[in-house]
């Protein structure tokens, strides 16, 4: 499969601080595949051009695809999460639901950054660009409050809401 483009929208910030978008990854003879995406609001990279490689990951001791070419940045990589507080400069990418048009969560983020491996493994390197298409919120995330929690709590907010699939 030949890939000619990815273009990554980001559209709506949810709750819990994240960033919810569409991947799309245009393709020479397939068409257009569109992934849902999700970002955590306020470690988000910059919009602009950058590359995404597969290379070798410290963290997941394995292949994974790579964001490179970000300035003063390294190791943003696209992986399985669910909602934006599951990654920390990273992109999760799957499906979502909308409950009065804010997204809640990612889901099936596994099979989706899987199937986007497959197409983009044998690639050296292939083009992406970020664009910013949403509103910037008027008030504070709730990520604050988040923060100021014990991680105790937070396991048990994360464990009742769903983790990573």
């Amino acid at each position: 499969m030949l890939i000619t483009t990815l273009k990554l929208t980001r559209n709506i910030v949810g709750n819990q601080n994240s960033l919810f978008g569409t991947l799309e990854v245009t393709t020479q003879n397939h068409g257009t595949f569109k992934f849902s995406t999700v970002e955590n609001y306020e470690k988000q990279i910059q919009a602009g051009k950058y590359n995404v490689v597969y290379t070798l990951s410290p963290k997941f001791d394995r292949k994974t695809l790579e964001i490179t070419g970000v300035q003063s940045r390294r190791g943003i990589r696209i992986h399985p999460a669910n909602r934006g507080c599951d990654v920390t400069g990273c992109v999760g990418i799957g499906l979502y639901t909308e409950e009065k048009e804010i997204p809640i969560q990612i889901f099936y983020s596994r099979t989706s950054t899987e199937t986007l491996e497959a197409m983009l493994w044998r690639a050296k390197s292939t083009p992406i660009e970020i664009i910013n298409n949403y509103e910037k919120p008027k008030t504070t995330t709730n990520s604050t409050y988040f923060n100021k929690i014990s991680a105790k709590t937070r396991r048990i907010i994360n464990q009742n809401l769903g983790g990573v699939n």
